[in-house]
């Protein structure tokens, strides 16, 4: 008697969590970060923020699709020499394949990115355009803390990075970079929250 009830909350559980075919969700993540670099006399005072709202659907029980815009921003004041500004805005495209049902389940993923903008020193208001494309597979977890709001955590573990910067006068600077290292994968560690706005039929 006490396995048949263990195996039905369970199995209850699973089923209230786990996200399923035909459900929608809205979500994203959010960083902001700064620091400071002094050698001498001087002293480089950085920060950098970045913002990715998301929406995304199951195709299946364990196929999740999504789309993001995203936006990112840096700062560096040199102080008496002057400052650098980029601000860049695109979007992104992923999907995942989630293992098993629960609360927790784990999960292998693939996405693609665009980014362009802008460059901006000062003094004398000098502008370059930018441009960065990246794809990458990652590998990480969600964990559902209700039935509707999940965390996800993700990991870059392989990437592809194509960087451009248009500078009038001069041919254009276009950077490569394929492997395990940070510059090829974008953020190396990303964390989510995610909202279930509509769940699929199965889950009702």
């Amino acid at each position: 008697m006490k396995k048949i009830i263990l195996a039905s909350i369970l199995f209850l559980s699973a089923n209230a969590f786990g996200q399923t075919k035909g459900s929608w969700y809205l979500g994203g993540s959010a960083g902001f970060s700064m620091g400071t670099t002094s050698q001498g006399g001087t002293t480089i005072k950085r920060s950098a923020w970045s913002a990715s709202p998301e929406i995304g659907t199951f195709l299946t029980d364990h196929v999740q699709l999504g789309l993001g815009i995203t936006s990112s921003g840096s700062h560096s004041d040199f102080m008496t020499s002057g400052s650098l500004r980029n601000l860049q805005l695109g979007g992104s495209v992923y999907s995942r394949y989630l293992f098993g049902d629960g609360a927790f389940r784990p999960f292998l993923g693939i996405s693609a990115s665009y980014l362009g903008g802008q460059s901006r020193t000062s003094p004398g208001n000098n502008t370059n355009d930018l441009s960065t494309i990246n794809a990458s597979f990652s590998a990480g977890f969600a964990y559902y803390v209700t039935p509707r709001i999940g965390i996800f955590g993700s990991i870059g573990v392989l990437g592809y990075t194509n960087t451009r910067t248009s500078v009038t006068g001069v041919p254009d600077i276009v950077t490569n970079d394929f492997g395990f290292n940070a510059s090829t994968l974008g953020n190396r560690f990303t964390i989510g929250m995610y909202y279930t706005i509509c769940k699929g039929k199965s889950a009702e």
